[in-house]
């Protein structure tokens, strides 16, 4: 008598544990593998913090802010720029009052970085030109922009007040 149903063959492929075991192993070992290339490529891209004490810097932030406050309500502010000799780039800044008369400050000191690395930060101190005028000889900046923070202390009559002044510079 004929049967109705064709004969089954067996497939010479078996799916066995050891296939799964090593299936398994290359797909997570394949994610660590490409974790560890994203990881290294993340830690040597970038450092990590630009700011140095950013936790100190955040606690101290409100004192900062009152500063800034006092600074404006005074009417103080700073004029920052390049000048360009025949000896090399110069740092100009002048700190002024309300009325725009020179403000007496004491050592100035600016800082002069990049955005995201700190790798070509450079720290100033202006030297006093005259007329609330201060001046550095700067060393050769990379093109690109740069961020200038110039920082000082202003006798007020009642005692020193912080001064900052904030400016972002192109060099081409």
């Amino acid at each position: 008598m004929a049967s109705l149903s064709p004969s089954m063959k067996r497939s010479s492929k078996v799916l066995k544990g050891h296939h799964v075991l090593f299936w398994l192993m290359g797909f997570f070992g394949l994610m660590f593998v490409v974790n560890g290339v994203f990881l290294w490529a993340a830690l040597t891209s970038f450092p990590g913090e630009d700011v140095h004490h950013s936790y100190l810097q955040g606690i101290h932030f409100n004192d900062r802010l009152s500063a800034q406050e006092y600074q404006e309500k005074m009417g103080w502010r700073g004029e920052i720029g390049l000048l360009a000799n025949e000896d090399g780039d110069v740092l100009v800044c002048r700190i002024l009052g309300a009325d725009g008369s020179a403000l007496p400050a004491g050592p100035v000191t600016a800082e002069i970085r990049r955005a995201a690395t700190q790798n070509s930060d450079i720290i100033l101190t202006l030297e006093p030109v005259g007329a609330g005028e201060y001046r550095a000889a700067l060393p050769v900046l990379s093109e690109g922009a740069w961020h200038v923070a110039v920082t000082t202390d202003i006798n007020d009559g009642e005692g020193s007040a912080p001064f900052r002044a904030m400016k972002s510079i192109m060099v081409q």
